[in-house]
């Protein structure tokens, strides 16, 4: 038989086992090649990776798509991975803040989502808030409901509580910052009851222009490092308000009669019109100054801009 090698041998060859286990490494890059995590010792499967680069990133694992050397198709979040030094390609990936959550809806039977559209034909409340599946969290963001059909109310905009999905909060006891669409089929000309209106805070703030049954496009621009947005009705600046700082918001919308459809779309900064942009420099309309809302929760002790971080 064989002569075994020396023991001397065998350790040496054992350390080098070990210190390459040591050193591998996943490095995650960018399209353009930049590194922008290495995490090591590799995690046993891939959602456990997308954490440790959360962490070193601060992109949401949901936003995150990662693609091995070699392979076109992203890696699955239960795909395991072997400890060896690998190479991966991130791309972030915003689809889920612009896709509608009908999984975590508590009314989910009643609705009826395609991505980002919305509709409730079964419709056996009063109403049900739908939110978006992955906040925003950062940065500054384009967004665009087409309201294809208001049936008779509607609101529009962002919440920093993802519990008010549902039927538990009407439209104006909402924590909210949202563009109201107004009532259908009314005159009346009442910011809390009537006319198209921003509602932010449990406030009626200041009157927009009302919308129109079907057609109109509602835009909304969110920058969250300034802590402000700003709504605009057709590309026409309707107003701009102060948001909660350093609070993650899901878009939201309110669906109020079984014939309401609304579309969601997500778009590039540039198509912003440049009065929305420079609206969120200048001076913000004042919550505080607006009307009660019925039914809104609130404190003895209110500021004029938001101080809450929920």
């Amino acid at each position: 038989c064989l002569p075994l090698p020396p023991a001397s041998t065998v350790r040496l060859a054992a350390m080098a086992t070990d210190q390459e286990a040591k050193q591998a490494a996943a490095t995650v890059r960018n399209m353009a090649g930049t590194v922008l995590a290495v995490v090591e010792p590799i995690p046993p499967e891939v959602a456990v990776l997308k954490a440790a680069i959360e962490q070193q990133t601060g992109c949401p694992p949901a936003l995150q798509r990662l693609i091995a050397a070699g392979r076109g198709q992203p890696l699955d979040n239960d795909a395991e991975l072997q400890p060896e030094a690998v190479e991966l390609t991130m791309v972030v990936d915003e689809t889920p803040m612009f896709t509608w959550d009908f999984a975590g809806n508590p009314r989910r039977d009643m609705l009826e989502v395609s991505g980002n559209t919305v509709k409730c034909p079964g419709l056996r409340t009063d109403y049900v808030n739908v939110i978006t599946k992955e906040p925003m969290r950062r940065g500054v963001h384009y967004y665009q409901f087409l309201m294809h059909n208001i049936g008779d109310e509607q609101w529009c905009g962002v919440v920093a509580d993802p519990s008010q999905a549902g039927s538990g909060y009407s439209g104006r006891s909402l924590t909210a910052w949202t563009y109201y669409c107004g009532r259908m089929g009314t005159r009346c000309s009442s910011i809390v009851d009537g006319s198209g209106a921003l509602h932010a805070q449990g406030r009626a703030v200041k009157q927009f222009k009302k919308l129109k049954p079907s057609g109109d496009v509602i835009g909304m621009l969110v920058d969250l490092d300034r802590a402000a947005i700003a709504f605009e009705l057709n590309g026409e600046l309707q107003g701009a308000c102060p948001i909660p700082e350093a609070t993650p918001l899901w878009v939201l919308t309110h669906v109020d009669t079984p014939r309401d459809h609304v579309e969601l779309v997500k778009l590039p900064l540039y198509e912003a019109p440049q009065e929305s942009i420079q609206a969120l420099s200048g001076a913000l309309l004042k919550l505080s100054q607006g009307t009660r809302l019925r039914g809104a929760a609130h404190s003895e002790s209110e500021s004029e801009e938001p101080d809450v971080n929920l």
